[in-house]
């Protein structure tokens, strides 16, 4: 590999933990594992009152570390200057499986469907129509400032610019077919997840046909 595509020869690393320097973990929807299992022995390395050497634990795997010159010869921790950031959907069901120690150690940050909007930037001139339609369907589904939508949903049940992001896939270069467009991310992506939040409660077939008559703003094509 190192003659024929030019890859790096193999270079020990070195100890990294100037705590001037900051290092960012992302784990992206953290709750779809059984989280407590795969963290494991580090289950208190990532507390904070755990950080650094003074909570450095022996892994199953200690063994395989036979360089004594290794930054963790002597055992395994997680530095000060490392952020582990978390992702998740809170109406997961996955969610219920997180215990309470593991959500201990983390802050939490709750971030709004309307407030995320910066990956619907790609659709230049119709953003804000589609900023527009995605905040109207929100507010049926619940809204914050009069407290009223359909009962047994709140705001952890709005759409968020995920799902509006996914009318690129239907929509030409020059956008003109854009009615088109919303009918296939109602049809083949909104209506489906509706219709799960909605499954088995109360007039659950009258509110996602007011859903879509929200969604086409009262003009289904």
């Amino acid at each position: 590999m190192i003659q024929n595509v030019g890859l790096l020869a193999y270079s020990k690393g070195t100890e990294l933990f100037d705590n001037n320097k900051k290092f960012v973990f992302i784990i992206d929807e953290i709750n779809r594992g059984e989280i407590s299992k795969i963290f494991g022995e580090l289950f208190f390395s990532i507390d904070p009152g755990y950080r650094g050497k003074k909570g450095q634990v022996k892994t199953q795997y200690q063994n395989l570390i036979t360089d004594t010159t290794e930054p963790f010869y002597n055992g395994f921790y997680v530095p000060d200057n490392v952020y582990i950031i978390g992702t998740m959907n809170d109406i997961d069901r996955s969610v219920e499986s997180m215990d309470f120690a593991m959500r201990r150690r983390f802050a939490w940050e709750e971030i709004k469907a309307n407030e995320n909007t910066g990956m619907l930037d790609e659709l230049q001139e119709m953003k804000d129509e589609v900023v527009e339609k995605m905040k109207r369907l929100n507010s049926a589904i619940w809204d914050e400032n009069t407290e009223t939508g359909i009962e047994g949903l709140n705001v952890a049940y709005h759409i968020g610019g995920s799902y509006f992001s996914k009318i690129q896939l239907y929509l030409n270069e020059d956008h003109s077919n854009k009615n088109a467009a919303y009918r296939h991310l109602w049809e083949n992506h909104l209506k489906g997840v509706l219709f799960e939040y909605l499954r088995g409660s109360a007039n659950a077939t009258e509110n996602l046909k007011m859903l879509e008559r929200v969604y086409y703003n009262g003009n289904v094509q």
